[in-house]
This record gives structure tokens, sequence and C-alpha cells, in this order.
């Protein structure tokens, strides 16, 4: 199967781009940008910063960013799935009695029958632990939904959440070209000036706060309600997001 990484970069090289050319464009580090394309997610500071650089990295290259998210997380089922069938072979291992020669005397049919019904207890061992192991390989693969026409997101309503998965969504649609933070759950995981058109998502998992230099030229959209223009032209705004109110 086709990594998420794999999926990204084919797409970058086909555009002729380098790292450092996606990382000027959409501010994301380089070092993480690189930890996406090689599947190596430690790196990056949680799942929701995950999965945010990805959708952004979609958003920028012109793929679907939400086939993206779907890869990556048919990507991280397969993993756990593998991981498992490890456990499980190495405990098989672990479970077989290593047999010996019995010595030669009047012990050594007793010793011998010992061993055999040794050798037999582990292979009974090894069966149920075969039969009690939780194993996700043993579950049917995930079938990608079918595309469907996308539907206008409907209003939140106080003390619920657009998606309760990620929590906090904010996307920003720029006119202009506009100077703009982003802090999530007291980490910045943005800042840059998106150009004229441009539209990018961020996500956090209770809070996050955006910072526009020119208020004016910008749409927001929250947890999938529109939300307008949260100021005037050349206008500094500051405004935090969580799971149920906008603040200043």
């Amino acid at each position: 199967m086709q990594t998420v990484g794999e999926f990204l970069r084919a797409e970058r090289l086909k555009k002729a781009l380098s790292i450092k050319d996606v990382e000027s464009a959409i501010s994301i580090r380089a070092l993480y940008l690189n930890a996406i394309e090689e599947g190596d997610y430690d790196i990056v500071p949680g799942e929701v910063y995950l999965k945010g650089f990805i959708r952004n990295y979609a958003t920028f290259l012109e793929l679907d960013p939400q086939k993206a998210i779907e890869l990556y997380s048919q990507n991280k089922e397969q993993t756990k799935a593998q991981t498992n069938e490890n456990i499980i072979a190495e405990q098989q291992q672990e479970a077989i009695p290593v047999t010996s020669t019995p010595r030669k005397g009047s012990g050594g049919g007793i010793k011998k029958m010992l061993t055999v019904v040794a050798a037999m207890a582990g292979v009974l061992i090894v069966a149920g632990l075969i039969i009690w192991w939780p194993s996700e390989s043993q579950q049917p693969a995930p079938v990608p939904p079918p595309a469907v026409t996308p539907q206008p997101a409907p209003a939140v309503q106080p003390g619920t959440s657009a998606n309760p998965a990620v929590k906090v969504i904010v996307t920003a649609k720029y006119s202009a070209p506009c100077w703009t933070q982003i802090i999530a759950d007291g980490k910045e995981i943005y800042e840059g000036t998106p150009k004229s058109g441009e539209s990018i998502t961020w996500e956090a998992a209770n809070k996050l706060s955006v910072k526009f230099g020119n208020a004016g030229v910008v749409d927001v959209v929250y947890n999938g309600s529109p939300v307008g223009k949260i100021g005037g032209n050349g206008e500094v705004v500051v405004k935090t997001f969580t799971l149920t109110e906008m603040t200043k």
C-alpha cells in the first residue's frame, strides 16, 4: 500500500519542488516535511499537529487533503496490525521449549516422556495465545468511503464540535496577502504570509488562537461554520477559538 509520504513526495517531485520550496511556501519546517515523507511520525509533536501538517502539505500540492488523511489512517492501521503479528511470532518462539537428548540409563525413558509432555504443553499455550490475543490483522481491512458531493457543514451548536476527533478546526481564506500567526494549545504551529487565493486549515485539541496583520482580507470558518471577516482592512486582530466559543 502506498504511504501518505510517498503520495505527497510523488506529487512534489512531479511539480519539480524541493522540500525547501515547500517549507518557504507553507511555513512548515523541512524537518517535519521530511518526517512525513519518510513515515517517521514520532518527530512531529503530536497527532493534531501531524494531521494539520499533512492537510496543509496536500492543499499546497493541489491534492485532496481528506484523501491524504484517509491514506495516513490506513497506513497507521496497517502498521499496528504488523506490530501485533510480530509480537505473536516472538511469543511463539519463546513458548516452544528446547528439547535435549536424554541420558542413557534407567531414567532415560521418564525424561523423554517429560520432554514430550512439556513440548505438548508449550504448543497448547501458543494455541491459546493465538486464539485469545486481540489482533487488528484479523479485522477486515477498512473500505474507503464512496466519493460524495461535499455539502455545507451544519452550524456548530454551543457545547458541541463539528469534528469531535479533532476538536477545534479553523480555516482561513485569503483575498490578499496577510501576515498570520497560529497558536494551537499553547504552541506556535504556523507563522507566515499566505498569498491571495490561498486557503489554510489548522487544528487544535482544545484551543486555537489566530493573529491576522490585515484582518479585512481574511474570511474565517470555525468548526464548519462561516464566521466571515473578524476585522477591517489594515487592522491587526487576535481571536481565540475553543470547543464552545470564539473570544478576543
